[in-house]
C-alpha cells in the first residue's frame, strides 16, 4: 500500500450507499456530498465542465459576488486540472450563472439567508440566492458535484434547496498555542468556505501568546507574543479574506483567566506582583487579572474598544474558563475585597468581574460570549454561552434564557473518530418549546497545544466536514454514521484539491520521521496505530507545548486510522462468516502486513531518536497481529489457537503502545483473540 493511500483522510471508503443524498455521478459511481442538501431532487444526464466552461454575474453588482466567481473558477480550475475562464464573463450565455437578488453588506451578520437553489441541465447550470452570502454556499456544493467519467469532468442534472439547520457552524481556531501565520488562518478560512462553515472564531490571545497588535497598549504583543503577531492591517486582510468568502470572524480574548502572556508587559493587572514570563507549559495557571481594581476595567475598556474598532462583528468573546482563583485566594487585598463586598468564593469575585466586563462590551456596541462558567453569575440576557465542558451546560443556558453554542462533542484536537463528532447533535434532548432559537449552533474547536501551521490540516480536515454537515443539514439525514464514512474519503480528496494539505503535509511529516529507514518501513506501523485520544498526551508532557518539535509519528499521523476502521469491519464480517474464505483473508492480509512490519523497520531505529522511540511500538505491533492472525486462524479452522496465553500477553502489551500512540487496530485484534476457540 502506498503512502497516499494511507494519508488520504484518516478514513476508508468501506460502503457504496451514500445515504439519503446519494446518486449517480458521472460514469456511474456515486457522489458524495458534505454537507447533505437540505432537498434534492436528480435528473438524466450531465453539464460538462471542460475547458469551455465560463461563468455569468446577474442581479445587483456586489464585490463580493465577482470574489465567489473566481473562487469557483479557481476550485475547479484545481479539481480538473483544467484551464479555466479567469474571469466572469458578461453578455454571452455562460455554463453557470450566479444570480443574486440583493448586495452583501461589508461583512456577514448573523443570521444571513445562507439559502440557495442549484439547477443543473446538460446545457447549463445556475445558482440563485439573496445575496452573494447564498452564492458561496451553493458554489460550495457545486465544486463538490463535479466528478471525472467516461465523457471527462461533468455534473450531474440535479436541482438543489438548501439553507441551513443552524445560524452558527463555527471553527475555532487557537493561534496563541502555536502562532499561524496568515496564509495558513485564510486556507483555513478557504477550506471553511468549501464545507458552508460560517463563523471562524479566533482564539487570539492566551498564557502562551498575546497575537494583536495593540496600539493602545503596545506591551501587550511586544512582550507577550515571541515576536509572533498579527498587524491590525493585517488582521482588517483576514476579515475582508473571509467576508469575500460569507465567513464572519469572531475574536476572543481570554479573561481573567488565561491573561498570563498579558501580564509579561503589564504585571500591575494581576493580583500578585510579577515578573510574569511567557507560559511554555500545557496546564490551568494560577495568574488572573485583578477584578477588585478600577485600574484594572479602565485599562480593559479601553483595550475593548480598540478591539472591538478593529473587529466588526457584533460578537465579541471574553472566554472566562478555567480561573482557578488560587491567585487570589492568597492575596490579601483581594480576600478583603470579597469579604467587603459579601462574596462567598472565588467563583462569585469572578461573577462580578464577568458583569463588569460584559457591561464594558455592551458600552463598545458588542454582544459578549464566554465559555459556560461565564453562567455561574447572573448574566444579562445577551450575553451567549458556549459550551465546552458538557453538553448540559448549553440546556442550562438555554433554560436561563441565554443564547448557546455547543462546541463540548466536536474538539477535533482530542483526536476522536469522525462518527463520535457525527453522533452529537447541537439541540439538547427535551428543550422546552420555544427555546430552539436560543441554541445558534456550534463550533469545532482546534486547540493548538498539540498543533502547529505544518499539521494544522492532518487535524482538522476531513474531520471538521463532518461537524459542518451536523450544523448544516436536516437532523434527519445526518444520523447514519456508516454512510458519512462512505463520503468522507470523497470528500477528503475534494479538500485536499481545495487546498488542504492533510494529505502533502502528512506525507512529507512521514518522509521525515522514517528518514534512513524509508517511507515504506514505516507504513506498516503508521497504519496501525492513531494519537492518544482526549488529554493523555498533555498529561503525559505537560511541558511540551512550545519547547518541544512536533515532528514526530504521533504529529504526523491522522486522528483516525483508515485502516483500521476497515480492518474493524473486516473482523465484523469475518466473525459473522468465520468459514467463508474470503472474510478470512480480508482479516489476514493486513494482519501480515502488520506481523511483518518490524523487520523492515527495526533494523532502523537506532538510526535517529524519531525512529529510536518506535522500536517499542513496533515490535509490539508484530506480537500483535502475530495473535490476531493465530486468532483467525483458528475461527477459520475450529481448532483450539495456539499458545493462548502468549496471544492474551501480546493483546494486553499492546494497551500502552508508546511514543503517545495508541494501537487503532487494538479493540479488533482483541475481539479476535477473546472469542478464538
Amino acid at each position: 500500500m502506498r503512502l497516499t493511500t494511507l494519508l488520504v483522510s484518516g478514513v476508508t471508503l468501506m460502503a457504496a450507499s451514500f445515504g439519503p443524498a446519494a446518486y449517480a455521478q458521472p460514469g456511474g459511481r456515486q457522489a458524495a456530498l458534505m454537507p447533505l442538501p437540505a432537498a434534492m431532487t436528480t435528473g438524466t444526464g450531465q453539464l460538462l465542465v471542460d475547458g469551455g466552461f465560463t461563468v455569468a454575474l446577474a442581479g445587483p453588482a456586489d464585490p463580493h459576488l465577482e470574489v465567489a466567481a473566481h473562487i469557483l473558477i479557481q476550485r475547479l480550475g484545481a479539481k480538473t486540472g483544467q484551464f479555466l475562464a479567469g474571469a466572469p464573463v458578461a453578455g454571452v450565455k455562460a455554463t453557470l450563472t450566479l444570480t443574486v437578488t440583493g448586495v452583501s453588506a461589508t461583512v456577514p451578520a448573523p443570521r444571513e439567508d445562507e439559502s440557495y437553489t442549484l439547477k443543473v441541465t446538460p446545457t447549463g447550470a445556475s445558482i440563485t440566492a439573496a445575496t452573494s452570502i447564498g452564492i458561496n454556499r451553493g458554489i460550495a456544493t457545486f465544486a463538490q458535484l463535479v466528478a471525472n467519467g467516461p465523457q471527462g469532468w461533468a455534473v450531474p442534472v440535479v436541482t438543489i434547496h438548501d439553507q441551513p439547520r443552524f445560524p452558527w457552524r463555527g471553527l475555532l481556531l487557537d493561534v496563541s498555542r502555536h502562532f499561524m501565520p496568515v496564509a495558513t488562518v485564510e486556507r483555513t478560512i478557504d477550506l471553511m468556505q468549501a464545507v458552508k462553515l460560517n463563523v471562524l472564531h479566533w482564539h487570539l490571545a492566551d498564557n502562551q501568546g498575546f497575537r494583536v497588535e495593540s496600539k493602545v497598549f503596545p506591551k501587550l504583543h511586544q512582550l507577550g507574543s515571541d515576536g509572533d503577531f498579527y498587524t491590525q492591517d493585517q488582521v482588517r486582510a483576514v476579515i475582508r479574506y473571509a467576508a469575500d468568502r460569507g465567513i464572519r470572524v469572531v475574536p476572543e480574548f481570554d479573561m481573567p483567566g488565561h491573561t498570563t502572556a498579558w501580564l509579561v508587559g503589564y504585571p500591575e493587572l494581576a493580583s500578585q506582583p510579577g515578573p510574569f514570563a511567557i507560559e511554555r507549559h500545557w496546564g490551568v495557571f494560577d495568574p488572573a487579572l485583578d477584578p477588585t481594581r478600577e485600574e484594572t476595567y479602565q485599562f480593559l475598556d479601553r483595550l475593548v474598544g480598540e478591539m472591538t474598532s478593529l473587529f466588526p462583528d457584533p460578537y465579541f468573546h471574553i472566554g472566562g474558563d478555567e480561573v482557578n482563583g488560587e491567585q487570589w485566594k492568597a492575596t490579601p487585598a483581594v480576600q478583603a475585597y470579597m469579604t467587603a463586598h459579601g462574596l462567598k468564593d472565588t467563583a462569585a469575585l469572578q461573577a462580578l468581574f464577568t458583569t463588569r466586563v460584559q457591561a464594558i462590551v455592551a458600552a463598545h456596541g458588542k454582544h459578549a460570549i464566554g465559555w459556560d462558567e461565564i453562567m455561574d453569575g447572573d448574566m444579562p440576557k445577551d450575553v451567549a454561552v458556549q459550551s465546552w465542558r458538557d453538553a448540559e451546560s448549553l440546556k442550562k443556558a438555554a433554560l436561563a434564557g441565554h443564547a448557546g453554542i455547543l462546541s463540548a462533542p466536536y474538539y477535533l484536537d482530542l483526536n476522536w473518530p469522525a462518527g463520535r463528532h457525527y453522533a452529537a447533535d447541537p439541540m439538547p434532548d427535551n428543550l422546552p418549546a420555544g427555546l430552539e432559537s436560543l441554541i445558534l449552533g456550534g463550533e469545532a474547536c482546534a486547540w493548538s497545544e498539540r498543533l502547529s501551521p505544518e499539521n494544522l490540516d492532518i487535524r482538522l480536515w476531513p474531520r471538521a466536514a463532518v461537524v459542518a454537515e451536523k450544523l448544516w443539514s436536516p437532523r434527519a439525514m445526518t444520523g447514519d454514521g456508516a454512510a458519512m464514512y462512505a463520503r468522507l474519503d470523497a470528500v477528503a480528496r475534494d479538500l485536499a484539491s481545495a487546498g488542504s494539505r492533510h494529505e502533502s503535509a502528512g506525507a512529507a511529516m512521514l518522509a521525515r520521521v522514517a528518514g534512513p529507514a524509508g517511507v515504506d518501513a514505516l507504513l506498516p506501523l503508521a497504519q496501525a496505530v492513531q494519537p492518544l485520544q482526549d488529554y493523555r498526551r498533555s498529561a503525559l508532557r505537560p511541558d511540551a507545548v512550545q519547547s518541544t518539535p512536533l515532528n514526530r509519528l504521533v504529529d504526523a499521523v491522522p486522528a483516525e486510522s483508515g485502516q483500521a476502521r476497515a480492518f474493524g469491519l473486516a473482523v465484523e464480517h469475518f466473525l459473522a462468516n468465520p468459514k467463508d474464505v474470503q472474510a478470512r483473508a480480508a482479516v489476514w492480509r493486513p494482519l501480515m502486513v502488520w506481523a511483518q512490519g518490524d523487520t523492515l523497520l527495526g533494523p532502523h531505529v537506532a538510526a535517529t531518536p524519531l525512529l529510536a522511540e518506535l522500536a517499542g511500538p513496533s515490535a509490539k505491533l508484530a506480537r500483535l497481529a502475530d495473535a490476531g492472525m493465530a486468532a483467525a486462524e483458528a475461527l477459520h479452522t475450529g481448532k483450539p489457537m495456539v499458545d493462548r496465553a502468549g496471544r492474551e500477553k501480546a493483546v494486553a502489551d499492546a494497551a500502552d503502545a508508546g511514543a503517545e500512540l495508541e494501537f487503532a487496530i487494538l479493540p479488533a485484534v482483541a475481539r479476535l483473540v477473546k472469542v478464538a476457540p
